[in-house]
Protein backbone atom coordinates (compact mmCIF):
# COMPACT_ATOMS: atom_id res chain seq x y z
CA UNK A 1 0.00 0.00 0.00
CA UNK A 2 1.28 3.20 -1.21
CA UNK A 3 -0.03 6.58 0.91
CA UNK A 4 1.12 9.61 -0.60
CA UNK A 5 1.36 13.16 0.74
CA UNK A 6 2.50 15.94 1.17
CA UNK A 7 3.25 18.86 3.51
CA UNK A 8 4.56 22.47 2.89
CA UNK A 9 7.18 24.60 4.75
CA UNK A 10 6.41 28.48 5.42
CA UNK A 11 10.36 28.69 4.08
CA UNK A 12 10.97 26.03 2.09
CA UNK A 13 7.80 25.37 0.35
CA UNK A 14 6.40 21.94 -0.59
CA UNK A 15 7.58 18.45 0.58
CA UNK A 16 6.04 15.36 -1.23
CA UNK A 17 6.52 11.98 -0.37
CA UNK A 18 5.06 8.55 0.19
CA UNK A 19 4.52 5.73 2.98
CA UNK A 20 5.41 2.45 1.37
CA UNK A 21 3.64 0.16 4.14
CA UNK A 22 2.43 -4.54 3.73
CA UNK A 23 -1.18 -4.20 2.69
CA UNK A 24 -2.02 -5.85 6.12
CA UNK A 25 -0.32 -3.20 7.91
CA UNK A 26 -1.81 -2.96 11.24
CA UNK A 27 -0.81 1.19 12.31
CA UNK A 28 -3.51 3.06 13.51
CA UNK A 29 -4.17 6.34 11.54
CA UNK A 30 -2.22 8.57 14.15
CA UNK A 31 1.13 6.36 13.98
CA UNK A 32 0.94 6.95 9.94
CA UNK A 33 0.42 10.36 10.95
CA UNK A 34 3.56 10.13 13.09
CA UNK A 35 5.80 8.61 10.11
CA UNK A 36 4.55 11.22 7.85
CA UNK A 37 5.44 13.94 10.38
CA UNK A 38 8.80 12.42 11.26
CA UNK A 39 9.61 12.11 7.41
CA UNK A 40 9.03 15.70 7.15
CA UNK A 41 10.99 16.91 9.88
CA UNK A 42 13.82 14.50 8.77
CA UNK A 43 13.84 16.75 5.31
CA UNK A 44 13.02 19.93 7.01
CA UNK A 45 15.80 18.83 9.27
CA UNK A 46 18.16 17.68 6.47
CA UNK A 47 17.58 21.14 4.35
CA UNK A 48 18.47 23.52 7.56
CA UNK A 49 21.47 21.70 8.60
CA UNK A 50 23.22 20.06 5.52
CA UNK A 51 26.35 18.50 6.04
CA UNK A 52 29.71 20.47 6.04
CA UNK A 53 31.51 20.09 2.47
CA UNK A 54 35.31 19.13 2.58
CA UNK A 55 37.85 21.10 1.00
CA UNK A 56 38.69 19.76 -2.36
CA UNK A 57 42.53 19.30 -2.02
CA UNK A 58 44.56 20.85 -4.19
CA UNK A 59 46.27 18.53 -6.70
CA UNK A 60 50.00 18.10 -6.13
CA UNK A 61 51.75 19.39 -9.47
CA UNK A 62 52.78 16.63 -12.32
CA UNK A 63 56.86 16.51 -11.80
CA UNK A 64 57.91 15.69 -15.80
CA UNK A 65 60.85 14.04 -15.76
CA UNK A 66 62.79 11.62 -18.23
CA UNK A 67 64.16 7.77 -17.21
CA UNK A 68 67.37 6.61 -18.83
CA UNK A 69 68.48 3.10 -17.20
CA UNK A 70 66.31 3.42 -14.19
CA UNK A 71 67.14 6.84 -13.03
CA UNK A 72 64.93 9.14 -12.88
CA UNK A 73 65.70 12.97 -14.40
CA UNK A 74 63.40 15.82 -13.26
CA UNK A 75 62.93 18.44 -15.58
CA UNK A 76 64.85 21.59 -14.81
CA UNK A 77 63.70 25.08 -15.26
CA UNK A 78 66.77 27.41 -16.78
Amino acid sequence: MKIDFERHHDKWGKFADALHLPDNHTFTLAQIEAMKDERFNNWVNAVENPPPSEPVPEPEPVKEYIEINGVKYVKAEV
